[in-house]
């Protein structure tokens, strides 16, 4: 049994890199098959204390020199890939309720992070400029597409969402023909390499206003590599990260720097229930 962080210990750096080993050395056991669809409760319980973990109120300089130990990134690597997987399970049991349910909008909003959706998603439309009838693509939606559900519920967005697992795709696609959505939310199975710049641009005429990254879309490097390549100048990208304390941990490349060529327009710090950092970027002219 995993038992939760104690909050009466003295939170050293010494102590925090021991329950990050530990939790690491319960994890690292799983097979992706054990965490996507086991039924044990110990992956509850794990996913729970890395939500204590990265949530911890330390300093940044802790984290920060936490986060930089060499020794420690396959631990990173292996706890981010639970928590990816884990949260397609999450994601996925939940399409499957709409799917079956006579009142899916309801079983929609019942989704443990629907709040946090509803914060990110207009810190996301404002943050863009965009208004009821645009149109956004979104990189790495999953097989519950509540960041485009919430776009159109709440705004009036349009959108197509991007994601590379054939199966979550096929789901999410289900999810919107269920909620009545697939006229006005499209996917596509693919990754960044499905896109090649078409359709963007910063007019008022442009098809696309804005390229939406999500937090688990990986590898981070790559995507901005391969969208500096093919973006048009003026093209807007928001790229939600995690960046307050331990939560760095939760990024593929958990110290990954923002490459150049794009410039940044603003970058918004979470706020409660909102975990991820939005930083909102524009292609170089």
């Amino acid at each position: 049994m995993v038992g939760e962080v104690s909050k009466k210990l003295e939170l050293s750096p010494e102590y925090i890199v021991e329950e990050i080993l530990g939790l690491y050395r319960d994890i690292r056991k799983l097979s992706e098959e054990e965490i996507l669809y086991g039924t044990s409760d110990l992956n509850r319980e794990l996913f729970r204390k890395l939500d204590f973990l990265v949530n911890l109120e330390i300093e940044d300089v802790i984290a920060w020199n936490i986060l930089q130990k060499k020794e420690l990134e396959p631990v990173f690597a292996e706890i981010n890939r639970f928590r990816n997987l884990y949260t397609v399970k999450l994601e996925t049991e939940h399409a499957n309720e709409i799917l079956v349910s006579d009142s899916p909008w309801a079983v929609l909003k019942n989704f443990p992070f629907y709040g946090n959706y509803l914060k990110l998603v207009r810190t996301e439309y404002e943050g863009l400029g965009l208004s009821p009838g645009d149109r956004v693509f979104f990189l790495g939606s999953g097989p519950l597409p509540l960041t485009l559900i919430v776009f159109f519920q709440q705004h009036g967005v349009k959108s197509t969402g991007v994601e590379q697992d054939t199966v979550r795709a096929n789901l999410s696609k289900k999810v919107l023909g269920k909620l009545r959505l697939s006229e006005v939310i499209k996917i596509i199975n693919g990754n960044h390499f499905s896109l090649n710049g078409e359709g963007f641009a910063l007019n008022p005429d442009a098809e696309i206003k804005a390229l939406m990254i999500a937090a688990q879309a990986e590898p981070k490097k790559e995507i901005f590599e391969h969208l500096l390549e093919v973006m048009p100048a003026g093209s807007r990208i928001s790229c939600r990260i995690y960046e307050k304390g331990l939560r760095r941990m939760l990024n593929g490349d958990c110290l990954f720097d923002l490459p150049e060529g794009f410039d940044e327009q603003a970058r918004v710090d979470p706020e409660p229930p909102v975990y991820n950092t939005v930083v909102f970027l524009e292609k170089k002219r």
